[in-house]
């Protein structure tokens, strides 16, 4: 009450000059309830002064309109927060969800919009993180959000050789992005038939995945997709293999 007193905002009706008691009518409760809440719309006391010495609504309606478009925007960034966190809880129990190392399943996904990165044959994979992420620095993408999961596009003849061959090494975007189509790469909806495996150490079946492309056209888009199993160490992390069919 002193602040607003300071400020200009409500001063009391009396104050005792003996004592410094400050006196308030109880005219001025209406007053200090519309303070209030207007506060707890997050006003500030400059903009609630303004508005209660013009004693006017047409001066107030404006600043409410304001601050229900501000909270709206507030809402809509707290649900794709916790859009991004269930996406993000999902990411890391995924691999707990039952499937065997070296078995196949089937999948059915959605378009999905990537980032990519073309790869050198045999190059680091520090190299393929320092492209991507100059490539996601670039100023077309301020705007952009992504979802940190890695994936390569990888050579099927050399997974047929036991031999790992990223061509593309990518990153998502969190939603179909509003760039130019030059700017991104799309991932096919349809059915991915899958199989899980530490893919960075070269660790799968190749008589298993020979047989069952045996009397099968080759497929054209062979994925590889990152999950971490912890926070530390990624070069063992298990990656489910992708193959759209």
């Amino acid at each position: 009450m002193r602040y607003y007193d300071k400020i200009g905002l409500l001063s009391p009706s009396h104050t005792d000059e003996n004592t410094g008691y400050r006196y308030y009518h109880y005219n001025q409760f209406h007053y200090i309830d519309r303070i209030k809440y207007l506060q707890s719309f997050g006003m500030c006391l400059d903009d609630i002064s303004n508005i209660m010495h013009s004693g006017s609504v047409d001066r107030l309606l404006p600043y409410l309109k304001e601050k229900k478009k501000e909270l709206k925007k507030d809402l809509k960034d707290v649900k794709e927060k916790i859009n991004d966190i269930d996406w993000y809880i999902n990411y890391f129990t995924y691999l707990t969800q039952g499937e065997n190392l070296n078995s196949f399943y089937k999948i059915q996904k959605d378009t999905r919009y990537i980032l990519s990165v073309p790869c050198i044959y045999k190059e680091p994979l520090a190299q393929m993180e320092i492209r991507l992420a100059e490539a996601k620095s670039r100023s077309e993408y301020t705007n952009s959000r992504f979802l940190r999961q890695y994936g390569y596009k990888v050579n099927f003849n050399s997974m047929l050789k036991g031999e790992f061959y990223p061509t593309e090494y990518f990153i998502y975007f969190r939603q179909k992005p509003e760039l130019d189509k030059k700017l991104f790469s799309i991932l096919p909806a349809g059915e991915y038939l899958c199989f899980q495996t530490q893919a960075l150490e070269e660790n799968w079946d190749i008589n298993l995945l020979s047989e069952y492309f045996k009397n099968k056209p080759k497929p054209k888009l062979v994925l590889a997709l990152e999950f971490e199993d912890n926070l530390v160490e990624y070069s063992k992390a298990q990656y489910e293999i992708q193959i759209l069919i």
